[in-house]
């Protein structure tokens, strides 16, 4: 295919934020269940002391009984449906998919006290998520006396991340300008961005334990995932 002259931005990255219609009423329901979750699983890991940090087993989908959980489910996977179709529209060049998600594995995590998670990326999957089920509101998370604005954010990382670590930087190359973003955690948030990408949760310390659901997912079409006919070329 002929290529038309001018400027043209490749390999962009794509990233769903949504909010929950029904956080106000689950998400406390939520922290009641995972307070009771967290301490059976601590008690089976031998953990006897209060720790800063904890992520539960990665079986999540299955264990809460809640009468809410099910559509709070239906919610994560349509609106996954939403941004794979979002992201990929140019690719699927008008084809009307039936998409069938799977959910790989989803956990609970609670920090609190500057506890942290470091840079990592998520393997086994095309998407993976970060759904806040607590945290202090913003008007006090950003009056910490160190973290500032930055406590408790979700950053990411872009592809240009790396390069820029011994790059030089003048005008001409300003676009790869900032390497990362912080998205500002709010009660009933889910962002949802590709696996490949590297992100942290920085440190945290408030007056909420902060608290996330995470899961990872695979999307594939129901009739095969294989969208072009394979060429020689």
């Amino acid at each position: 295919m002929a290529i038309e002259p001018g400027v043209h931005w490749l390999w962009p990255t794509p990233i769903g934020v949504n909010r929950y219609p029904e956080a106000a009423s689950l998400n406390p329901k939520l922290v009641q269940v995972f307070a009771e979750g967290r301490a059976a699983q601590e008690k089976a890991r031998g953990i006897d002391e209060p720790q800063s940090f904890f992520a539960s087993d990665d079986d999540l989908l299955h264990r809460v009984k809640l009468e809410e959980w099910q559509d709070f489910v239906r919610w994560l996977v349509s609106s996954l449906g939403d941004t794979a179709r979002t992201a990929n529209a140019h690719v699927w060049a008008g084809q009307e998919l039936e998409l069938q998600a799977s959910i790989e594995g989803m956990w609970f995590q609670c920090s609190r006290g500057g506890s942290f998670h470091d840079v990592h990326t998520h393997g086994n999957c095309s998407w993976s998520s970060v759904y806040i089920v607590q945290i202090d509101d913003d008007e006090q998370r950003v009056q910490h006396p160190i973290y500032g604005d930055a406590n408790g954010v979700t950053r990411f990382y872009g592809p240009n991340f790396t390069a820029l670590g011994g790059a030089f930087v003048d005008a001409g190359n300003a676009y790869l300008l900032p390497p990362s973003h912080d998205f500002a955690p709010v009660e009933g948030q889910l962002l949802l961005f590709p696996s490949w990408l590297s992100h942290q949760a920085l440190p945290y310390d408030g007056e909420k334990e902060r608290i996330i659901i995470s899961f990872n997912a695979s999307i594939h079409a129901t009739g095969g995932d294989q969208l072009q006919e394979y060429s020689a070329t």
